[in-house]
C-alpha cells in the first residue's frame, strides 16, 4: 500500500518542493495484468477488473501513483478508425482515417461518454478504483496530447507528411482534438481521477525537431495541460523525452511534471531544467530492469534517485512500461529501492 502522505508528496514535489519521500510511479500497467494472470480483454472491458487489479497491484507492490490506462485508443473508436482486438495485448489500428478536409468535417466531440463502449467502462473503474482508495494513492487517468492523437487517427506518416505540406489542416486538426481530448480529461477527473497523463510520444525527438515541436506541437500540448489544471487535476506529461533541447521547450509549457525518457543522465536533466519543473523517470526498464540482478536493480535505482532527489521536486518513474516477463524480484528491488533510498 502507499505510505501515509503520498498524495500530499505528489503535490508537493510538483510544486517544486521537498517531500517526505520521493512517490514512486513505475509504469507497470502491462506487467501487472501478465504478474496476476488477467488478459487484457477481460480487464479493459470490465470495471470490476480494472478494480480488482489496482486492489491487488497496489497491495503487492506499494504504488504510490496508479494510473489507469487500458490503451490509447478508447476513446477513438467512434471516429470511425478500424481497430484490432487481442486477447492479451492492447488494441492496435487496423486503418487510419484519410488525413483530407472531409474526415475532419465529418468527425464530432462526443456528448456523453459514460453511456456506452469502453469508454463508459474506463469511467465506472475511475470511480470505483478511487471509491476504493480514496486520496491514499495519487490516480490517474489518461489522454493524448493533440499532435500524438492524430498519429493515432490518421497515422504517423500522415500526420507528419501534413506537418510538412498542410500545415493549416495539421492545426485545424489539432484544434478540434484539443475539444475533444478535453471532453475526455474532463471525464475523468469529474470520475475521480486526481491527475491525467498527457501522452505525447510523437511530438518528441524520436520524430520531430526542436523548432518543429515548438511550432506545430507545444502550443497544442500546453492548451491542454492548462485546461486539465484549470479543473484542478496534475498533468504528468510523457513522450520519453531525452533531448536536452526538447525538454527545454516542455519546461516552459505549464506541465506540472515531465517524464524523462531512458538514455539521458537524469542529473544533467534536473541542473538543466529542474528549477522550472518537476521532473520523473527514468529508470531503463529494458537494459536496467528486465535483465538484471535484484542487487543491480537496487543500485541502478539509487544512483537515480542520488542524482534526482535533491531539492525535491522530482517523482520517480521508469522511462517506458516494465516489460511483463520482468522477474518479480526485479520489480521488488525496484521498489524496496525506492523506501530505502528515497527518503528526505
Amino acid at each position: 500500500m502507499a505510505y501515509p502522505g503520498a498524495m500530499q508528496d505528489v503535490r508537493t514535489c510538483t510544486e517544486l518542493g521537498v517531500p517526505s519521500r520521493v512517490p514512486a510511479f513505475p509504469l507497470c500497467i502491462s506487467y501487472d495484468n501478465f504478474h496476476f494472470g488477467i488478459t487484457h480483454e477481460r480487464w479493459r472491458n470490465d470495471p470490476q477488473t480494472m478494480l480488482e487489479l489496482a486492489k491487488r497491484a497496489v497491495a503487492d507492490f506499494d504504488y504510490d501513483v496508479y494510473m489507469l490506462h487500458p490503451d490509447d485508443l478508447i476513446e477513438y473508436e467512434r471516429t470511425g478508425i478500424a481497430i484490432k482486438f487481442e486477447k492479451h495485448l492492447p488494441p492496435a489500428v487496423r486503418t487510419y482515417l484519410p488525413a483530407t478536409e472531409a474526415t475532419l468535417s465529418a468527425l464530432s466531440i462526443p456528448a456523453d461518454l459514460s453511456t456506452s463502449g469502453r469508454m463508459a467502462a474506463h469511467l465506472e473503474g475511475l470511480a470505483a478504483i478511487k471509491e476504493h482508495f480514496g486520496d491514499s494513492i495519487c490516480l490517474a487517468g489518461r489522454i493524448a496530447a493533440p499532435f500524438s492523437t492524430l498519429t493515432l487517427i490518421l497515422g504517423i506518416e500522415a500526420t507528419l507528411m501534413l506537418m510538412l505540406e498542410n500545415p493549416g489542416l495539421l492545426k485545424r486538426y489539432m484544434e478540434f482534438f484539443l475539444e475533444y481530448n478535453d471532453v475526455v480529461a474532463a471525464a475523468q477527473l469529474q470520475a475521480g481521477a486526481h491527475a491525467i497523463w498527457l501522452g505525447d510520444c510523437v511530438g518528441t525527438s524520436h520524430f520531430i525537431s526542436p523548432q518543429q515541436y515548438r511550432d506545430h506541437a507545444a502550443e497544442s500540448a500546453q492548451a491542454a495541460s492548462g485546461r486539465i489544471r484549470e479543473r484542478g487535476g496534475i498533468v504528468f506529461y510523457h513522450g520519453n523525452e531525452k533531448s536536452i533541447p526538447h525538454l527545454k521547450i516542455m519546461a516552459e509549457l505549464g506541465f506540472n511534471a515531465i517524464n524523462i525518457g531512458e538514455g539521458v543522465e537524469i542529473g544533467q536533466v534536473k541542473r538543466e531544467i529542474g528549477g522550472r519543473v518537476c521532473l520523473m523517470g527514468n529508470l531503463d526498464t529494458i537494459n536496467d530492469l528486465q535483465p538484471k540482478a535484484p542487487q543491480e536493480v537496487e543500485q541502478a535505482v539509487r544512483e537515480i534517485l542520488e542524482a534526482a532527489k535533491p531539492g525535491g521536486g522530482y517523482i520517480f518513474c521508469t522511462g517506458e512500461g516494465v516489460p511483463d516477463n520482468t522477474p518479480v524480484e526485479n520489480v521488488r528491488a525496484m521498489m524496496g529501492a525506492i523506501k530505502k533510498y528515497g527518503g528526505y
